[in-house]
Order: structure tokens, then sequence, then C-alpha cells
């Protein structure tokens, strides 16, 4: 397994790097964001401790598994767009806790990026890693991201309660043969 932080992952429109301090205060202000946040946390904006934290888990990612959500740069104009990547949800009730997870600035939404992106994270789970499975997990009514997850290939697995909230779950295997739970 390599890292990706060994080689340049890219897209077509899209540079990613390994997450680091200097996209903090980038993310701190989406999250910040309450339409950015409506289906990460019902709407209600972070606080910087809070993104810290997140950063904070993000870095143990790297350290610990060498991958994880990567900063991703539009080549055309080198803006940090979001937070796009394999993110690990060590809370998650099952048995598989890899998700692809995208957060992205409001100024790029709708250019399908996002899905972009979350098809590069995937490909690199197979690729670069031993995952079997990667999930990703929204809100029901949060139909863009479950747009996302589809165009990707994932496929609804179920609908649970997480974190006192109600989420469905969506997941892609490695062997394209469905598996059973």
């Amino acid at each position: 397994m390599t890292s990706a932080g060994d080689e340049q992952v890219e897209t077509a429109r899209l540079v990613f790097v390994p997450w680091s301090d200097a996209y903090f205060d980038e993310f701190a202000r989406i999250c910040a964001d309450g339409a950015v946040m409506r289906f990460i946390s019902r709407g209600r904006p972070l606080s910087r401790r809070e993104v810290e934290s997140i950063t904070h888990r993000t870095h143990a990612m790297w350290t610990q598994h060498g991958f994880g959500p990567w900063a991703a740069i539009e080549k055309a104009s080198g803006r940090w767009v979001g937070r796009i990547g394999l993110n690990l949800l060590e809370e998650w009730p099952g048995p598989d806790r890899w998700e692809v997870g995208y957060e992205l600035a409001p100024e790029f939404w709708g250019r399908g990026l996002a899905t972009e992106g979350a098809r590069r994270a995937i490909r690199f789970g197979w690729e670069e890693t031993p995952l079997e499975r990667i999930i990703s997990v929204t809100v029901p009514e949060h139909a863009a991201s479950r747009r996302v997850m589809e165009k990707c290939g994932l496929t609804m697995q179920d609908e649970v309660v997480w974190q006192g909230t109600n989420v469905v779950w969506y997941a892609i295997d490695r062997d394209p043969t469905p598996r059973s739970d």
C-alpha cells in the first residue's frame, strides 16, 4: 500500500493533497456556514474547536493509515475547493467504517466536483488500500449527496439512527458482487 502523499493524486479538474493545517481557515469557514452544514449538523455551524477536533482526527488518519480526506484544489485557479476523500467513521455501527466524503465550499457546488472527487477517492481505495467496502452516509433528505453516491456506484443499504440522527447509508464493494452482512 502506498499513501496519497507518495504521488500526485488528481482528476481532470482537481489536484488532491494530503490534509494539512494550511487549509484550516478555509475548512473552518465552510463549517461555520449554515448552508454547508444544513445536512451535516442540521444547520448548526461548527465552532473552531469542533473544526480543530475534525482536523486532529484527519491528521491521525494520515499518520496511522497513510490516507484520509484530501484538500481538493481546483487546477485552473489553484483555489481550495473543499475536503474530499476517504474518512474513517470510528463510531459507525457497522463493520465497514471507511466513508467516501465530500465537503465543498458553496461556490463550487453544482459543478460535478464532488462526484469527480468521490470517484477518484473510491478508485484510490481500490488501488492503494486493502478496503473491501466503502460506505457513504447522509441524511435522507440530502438529495444532492445521494445523487453523488449513486453516480459513484454506491447503492443504498439501509436507513438507521446514528448519533441521534436518521441517516441513510450507501456502499460499494471492491468485488461488484453485493454481499450480505
